[in-house]
């Protein structure tokens, strides 16, 4: 019995023996997907399902997954509902409300191998540069492994988690012991009956905290601001449970009634008119709810009024859980909230001259995102005419839809600036930007005639203009705390999108050809190319079922 591969797989074998003779040879293809997570996985299977297999998809790490790959601390699990964090068009029998890392992690392969995207991945590939040529309308890509690509299209998936904020602070250098960030656990490092400290009170902190507690012989959290700490709707799903969610009507229905409930509490962070009065009573509901559970668990007098936020709702992640406040008043827990004053070769020195034995130290300070600028792209993206993306970004983080931007043609960017969401699922942001990329992607590809698309600097300064006055009326930009997805965490808001979910689906559901200039030939010096074309393209739609 013989096997026939498909032309496709033919080429693409052809293709990568004769990368492997000449590895100083690029790989060509026509599109490059950056980062593994599920925004990435998310686009090459959108390419797939348009018949469009000539993709590689690099991750950085020496294994596939993304975020959930990566960040494997103890307690890991997503604060959103995983009815809702699941691809809508792919079910899985998940074990709880809010599923931890392994099981994302065991989804994240479910995808992998159902779709077939090993044989499209290389590991190990750091990118360090993309550069757009203007002559072959192509990009190159280069990584540290010294190992280069050429590609007609960059889908840039590599996500904003994926570069951990580690505080400096003095004499760090200096520990004796075990010294890590939650999003690189060492996991070779046994916590079991050691003096733990835990520095941060985000998110990360509030898994870790009970997930150790009752291991170690001692924990001390160094706690910073205030959180709003919430309760949450978190249970077991037994077997038949499992598999009935799975089912089509009942999922969806489950997904609808979970997305609308979480998209309605957007009104509580967007000032609408004729809302105030509603969003205040959320708001003082959830206050109530917080200051119940801290008279609950917190029972030192200063330490619960320090826990109680003195800013308004939403201007920080908001932390759901139902274990984090018990395991704070269990007796082997401390929690510092003078500040550090330095770590010494034996533990901390606090601010109110304390001086704290450890064995291991915890950094739970989270991720730059757009916070930092200068980390908000983990590589250098050159477009028309020498243009860099990255020196363009610390001064504004501007783009058009968060997806692309002007000056760097067949560029798309999955969790771009403003993309985010400070209320509901990354997810249903994520599907409707990989939705709305491969459209573009088919879109091109239908004219031969066409190149590369370039976002029109006219429609992106309007969209970048409408969603800074939407973002005026967000508690995330008028309220006064600092936050990470603020620039240098109190400046404009980088991060977050000024509009609900479906607000966000809607105005990215379909591709309009219209709204970029069609480079057509070699661009002339000043860095313009042929006028565009009169006609447009719409196209596709969100989202897929199947």
């Amino acid at each position: 019995m013989s096997l026939k591969m498909s032309a496709s797989e033919q080429a693409a074998s052809r293709e990568t023996s004769a990368h492997a003779g000449n590895p100083m040879q690029p790989r060509q293809v026509e599109t490059v997907i950056i980062g593994t997570g599920f925004s990435g996985l998310l686009a090459a299977i959108r390419l797939q399902k348009k018949r469009c297999n000539d993709f590689v998809l690099l991750e950085r790490s020496s294994e596939l997954g993304g975020t959930w790959q990566v960040n494997s601390y103890p307690g890991a699990e997503v604060d959103i509902p995983t009815s809702l964090y699941w691809i809508s068009f792919i079910p899985y029998p998940c074990r709880k409300s809010f599923a931890p890392q392994r099981e994302l992690l065991a989804y994240t392969n479910h995808i992998i191998d159902r779709f077939g995207l090993r044989k499209h991945a290389r590991t190990n590939q750091t990118v360090t540069r993309l550069a757009f040529d203007e002559r072959e309308f192509r990009w190159h890509v280069e990584t540290q492994s010294g190992e280069r690509y050429t590609a007609r299209f960059v889908i840039d998936a590599s996500g904003v988690l994926a570069n951990p904020h580690t505080p400096r602070i003095k004499g760090a250098e200096t520990f004796k012991g075990p010294l890590f960030h939650s999003g690189h656990w060492d996991h070779s490092v046994a916590y079991e009956g050691k003096r733990v400290g835990v520095i941060g009170s985000g998110c990360s902190a509030a898994q870790i905290v009970p997930a150790i507690a009752g291991k170690v012989s001692r924990l001390t959290l160094f706690m910073g601001k205030a959180q709003w700490i919430l309760p949450r709707s978190d249970r077991r799903y037994g077997a038949v449970e499992r598999f009935v969610r799975t089912l089509p009507g009942i999922r969806h229905t489950i997904r609808l009634l979970v997305f609308a409930f979480y998209d309605i509490r957007f009104i509580a962070f967007r000032r609408y008119p004729g809302l105030s009065g509603i969003s205040r009573l959320m708001k003082d509901h959830y206050r109530r709810r917080l200051k119940k559970h801290l008279d609950t668990y917190i029972n030192d007098d200063k330490l619960r009024q320090h826990m109680l936020p003195d800013y308004e709702l939403g201007c920080r992640r908001l932390i759901p859980t139902n274990t984090y406040l018990p395991a704070l008043s269990l007796d082997n827990v401390d929690v510092d909230i003078s500040g550090i004053e330095c770590i010494t070769p034996q533990g901390i020195r606090t601010k109110d001259g304390k001086d704290i034995p450890l064995d291991i130290i915890v950094y739970a300070t989270g991720y730059f995102a757009y916070s930092n600028m200068k980390k908000a792209l983990t590589f250098q993206v050159h477009g028309l005419g020498g243009r860099n993306l990255n020196s363009e970004w610390e001064k504004a983080a501007v783009s058009y839809k968060g997806i692309t931007v002007s000056g760097y043609p067949n560029y798309f960017k999955v969790n771009g600036p403003n993309t985010g969401t400070g209320h509901s699922s990354q997810m249903s942001y994520m599907e409707a930007a990989t939705d709305y990329i491969v459209q573009a992607i088919c879109a091109v590809k239908r004219d031969k005639g066409i190149k590369a698309i370039d976002a029109r600097p006219d429609l992106q300064d309007a969209y970048v203009a409408g969603m800074r006055r939407k973002m005026q009326k967000t508690v995330w930009q008028n309220a006064t705390c600092t936050a990470f997805y603020r620039k240098n965490m109190t400046e404009e808001v980088t991060s977050l999108s000024p509009e609900p979910v479906t607000g966000f689906i809607l105005s990215r559901k379909w591709f309009r050809l219209g709204d970029y200039r069609l480079l057509t030939a070699p661009l002339n010096p000043s860095g313009q190319g042929e006028p565009p074309h009169s006609h447009s393209i719409v196209a596709g739609g969100f989202p897929e079922i199947s």
